[in-house]
């Protein structure tokens, strides 16, 4: 090769790497930024949800006190009063207005306070009789709750919502940003801002905003642009010479993946077939006395080969695709081959699965499944459908009634993921279920973080209120088990008890406590005879 040839060879390459190279750092920023904008949505609805939460909180503590509309501060049960007050981190004081006076649970004197409350506008709610406000005082701002339960007589909860902002913000944003709670009068009940002065008239910032479906309340997260630009950016050189070095590799294995995926259906009809996906199922277990009480039905696909693909994979694309009943009957028919007579002799057992919404309020479904259990073996009193929360129930009035169908039927329903989803506290109250299940992101952190342990404490709450029983989802530290037993929660699943195991090892699990139980039994026999 001449050296002139030898030159352009080299500017060719350099050429096409460098092209490479800005392609791989150009989709990497327009990912993150995608991701990052994706972050702070989230994060926003999520903040919104826990305000909600702590106004349902304060709805449900307002009813405690207010036992009939001809409840005053000379017949309203202080105890009752004293108990809402103090059992509430986010409560500042409770307000009882009469014909006759009015009355305080906190009975200092704030006349700033009940200047704030005398000024407000009050902003209706879609509960009648209900309406929210803010309140302000110089050094702090809250939110007022009022039921107006007679023609004359209020009950005022006064709300102390800073903390519903507290450490929020990724720490890399919290100098570049704002945040606000408020009302459509256009009033702040919370707001967030930088330790330092900061001037926003020359900067650009772009804002995330939502609004509550259930209350007349929304949120606004303005942040600096350049910064959120800048935020999760960082790549290092070496990275970068590992991406260009790499990338031609990865692009193959990125095209021969995009072919693969147009027969992937085509995968999973063979595998639905072929019996590859099998259900896997993990102990749901009490949390004092760790006895077995029952076990959810999870799906795992196992080629051939032993290899192993992640639900996440097939999942999603079974429910889009017109799978998804299919996979589900499949699993209760290998679950009923599997452990339908361990079903049928300990009647104490439980076997819950997930169902989707769509599927939930399909025409038939609850004919379908019992006729499907029947045929399986699996007896009705044993089965417990779970609907997610992770979509929205686009007819709640039909779930309802497809709730109470499957109840009479003899199975029970629990809801999924809650907390976590679209459907709001209405959703859970009106569908009418047994179990609510709390989502593995508030367990993890209710030994680490008290907005976790307020939260999880008032999705008992709820659960309570509504005769539910609460199962607690990923627990898997000791620390978290004293936690949920402190809440009074009893039930739970994850791997501090076990991981998702196949059929053979549940039955091994029964067996060895039908065993203890036969020994305690006897024991118990040999002590009366003596």
């Amino acid at each position: 090769m001449t050296v002139q040839r030898k030159l352009r060879f080299a500017a060719f390459v350099l050429c096409f790497t460098g092209l490479f190279v800005g392609g791989l750092s150009f989709a990497h920023t327009v990912f993150i930024a995608s991701w990052n904008e994706k972050q702070l949505r989230q994060l926003t609805s999520d903040t919104l949800a826990r305000t909600e939460l702590a106004i349902d909180s304060a709805v449900m503590k307002m009813s405690d006190v207010i036992v009939n509309r001809g409840t005053t501060c000379a017949s309203v049960d202080r105890m009752a009063m004293t108990k809402a007050f103090y059992g509430s981190s986010i409560m500042k004081n409770m307000r009882l207005e009469t014909k006759s006076g009015a009355c305080w649970s906190y009975e200092e004197r704030n006349e700033a306070l009940e200047q704030s409350i005398a000024t407000a506008r009050h902003n209706r709610t879609k509960s009648p009789g209900y309406s929210l406000f803010s309140l302000r005082f110089p050094g702090w701002k809250g939110l007022g709750v009022r039921w107006q339960y007679g023609s004359e007589e209020n009950i005022i909860e006064v709300l102390a919502t800073s903390g519903l902002l507290f450490a929020i913000l990724p720490v890399e944003l919290r100098n570049s940003a704002l945040m606000d709670l408020s009302l459509p009068d256009g009033t702040s009940f919370a707001s967030y801002s930088p330790e330092r002065k900061w001037n926003t008239d020359d900067i650009e910032l772009t804002t995330f905003e939502e609004k509550s479906v259930h209350y007349p309340i929304g949120i606004s997260l303005k942040v600096d642009s350049a910064a959120l630009a800048h935020w999760n950016q960082s790549l290092s050189p070496q990275t970068i010479a590992i991406v260009a070095a790499l990338g031609l590799g990865f692009g193959v294995l990125a095209a021969r993946g995009m072919f693969r995926s147009t027969s992937i259906l085509d995968e999973l009809d063979i595998a639905l077939t072929n019996g590859e996906i099998k259900p896997y199922f993990q102990p749901i277990f009490d949390l004092e006395s760790r006895k077995l009480l029952g076990f959810e039905m999870l799906a795992r696909w196992i080629k051939p080969d032993g290899a192993v693909i992640p639900p996440l994979a097939f999942i999603p694309l079974a429910e889009s695709n017109g799978r998804i009943d299919r996979l589900t009957t499949e699993l209760l028919k290998q679950a009923g081959a599997q452990l339908g007579e361990l079903l049928q002799t300990q009647s104490h057992l439980k076997l819950s699965f997930n169902v989707t919404p769509d599927q939930y309020l399909a025409e038939g479904f609850v004919d379908n499944l019992a006729a499907q259990a029947t045929r399986f073996r699996l007896p009705l009193r044993s089965l417990v459908v779970e609907v997610t929360e992770r979509q929205v129930i686009a007819d709640k009035d039909k779930a309802a009634s497809v709730t109470e169908k499957l109840i009479d039927a003899g199975m029970r329903v629990a809801i999924d993921d809650a907390g976590t989803g679209h459907n709001g506290l209405s959703a859970i109250h009106a569908l009418g279920a047994n179990y609510l299940k709390i989502d593995k992101f508030f367990v993890d952190g209710i030994t680490l973080d008290r907005k976790s342990s307020e939260l999880v404490e008032m999705l008992a709450a709820l659960a309570e209120k509504f005769g539910m029983t609460v199962v607690a989802e990923g627990v898997e530290t000791e620390e978290q088990i004293a936690a949920l037993l402190q809440l009074g929660i009893r039930e739970g699943q994850g791997y501090v008890y076990s991981r998702p195991v196949p059929a053979t090892t549940i039955l091994a699990m029964a067996a060895k406590e039908a065993a203890a139980r036969e020994q305690a039994d006897g024991r118990g026999s040999l002590l009366k005879s003596a």
